[in-house]
């Protein structure tokens, strides 16, 4: 980094100022305004088109960007919940593939970021997960965060390290739940599959989930959970180990609730399912550059919802007598 100081003489606008200052690009300054490296009197800035105004003291700690991305933009449908000019959220639908791994190198959800932000917006962050502060299993469906500039990204990462980001997901499990509860139990790699995550573990990292039954039927439950904690498979791994697995975890879930006592046509429309019932339903959180209280909401996918209603119509709670 770079750490520069100017006092203004003359008012004039802010990204002007800097790049005569400097001797760089403008689109270099602006770039650097949008990603929170300027202050104006010690409060920082994010509007290039800001007047400056005599005495003024601008600072400027900026980085050089990195190459381009080396990922090529791909065209592919984005379901946007909300966006301005320093973040967006998607609703992410199942089978969804983030970012490249070795599985899948392209078509990602991040080539399709690239596309439809002409790639400009993602200067200076990663090359292989520009903007991606937090992750979604492949499976996984719902609101999706996305930082537009380092940052963003920089602020929106130390908020979900710091859990200052309410994050809140419903699934379907099976069994009969109680009514709420939490589970607290560490978790890491498996020590005999190092596919999995579990608590019998070498290396166990502090987990936390809290949950609300939202309905119980006979032998399922929609549940809203509540991770207070983000570690990799959580909510499948904590409600799979106290014996109330995700319908259609292909990991967590593999034949630990079979059985003849489940009504049709449940069973047949379960063994159908490519994904799992696992829903990132909300995120509640301060805008990290406009301070404003943000609520992004993705609405139940139409086969979760439908799976609800089968399951009101063919295994719901005799009423008391």
């Amino acid at each position: 980094m770079n750490l520069q100081e100017f006092s203004v003489q003359l008012a004039s606008r802010l990204d002007a100022f800097l790049a005569e200052k400097t001797g760089k690009s403008r689109s270099f300054i602006q770039e650097q305004i949008k990603s929170s490296r300027v202050k104006i009197n010690s409060i920082v800035c994010t509007k290039a088109s800001y007047r400056l105004k005599e005495n003024d003291l601008v600072t400027l700690e900026f980085v050089e960007l990195s190459e381009p991305s080396h990922l090529t933009p791909t065209q592919g449908a984005l379901n946007i919940l909300f966006e301005d000019e320093h973040l967006l959220a998607l609703n992410k639908s199942a089978g969804v593939i983030v970012h490249p791994g070795a599985g899948q190198k392209e078509n990602t959800l991040v080539h399709h970021l690239l596309y439809y932000l002409n790639s400009k917006d993602f200067s200076g962050l990663s090359k292989e997960r520009p903007g991606i502060v937090h992750r979604l299993d492949q499976g996984t469906t719902g609101v999706l965060l996305v930082a537009k500039t380092e940052g963003t990204q920089n602020l929106l990462s130390a908020m979900f390290k710091n859990r200052t980001i309410k994050k809140s997901y419903q699934a379907v499990t099976y069994g009969k739940m109680n009514l709420s509860g939490t589970i607290d139990s560490p978790i890491g790699r498996d020590r005999k599959d190092r596919k999995k995550i579990s608590s019998k573990t070498q290396k166990a990292r502090p987990a936390l989930t809290q949950w609300k039954s939202i309905e119980r039927f006979q032998h399922f439950t929609h549940v809203a959970l509540f991770p207070l904690t983000g570690r990799t498979h959580q909510l499948r791994v904590h409600l799979s180990e106290n014996g109330f697995p995700i319908v259609g975890d292909p990991t967590y879930g593999k034949g630990k609730a079979k059985g003849s006592l489940i009504p049709e046509p449940i069973p047949q429309v379960i063994s159908k399912l490519d994904h799992t019932f696992l829903h990132a339903f909300s995120l509640e959180f301060t805008h990290p550059i406009t301070n404003a209280p943000i609520a992004i909401t993705a609405p139940l996918p139409e086969d979760f919802q439908s799976f609800l209603t089968l399951l009101e119509t063919h295994d719901s709670v005799p009423p008391e007598r």
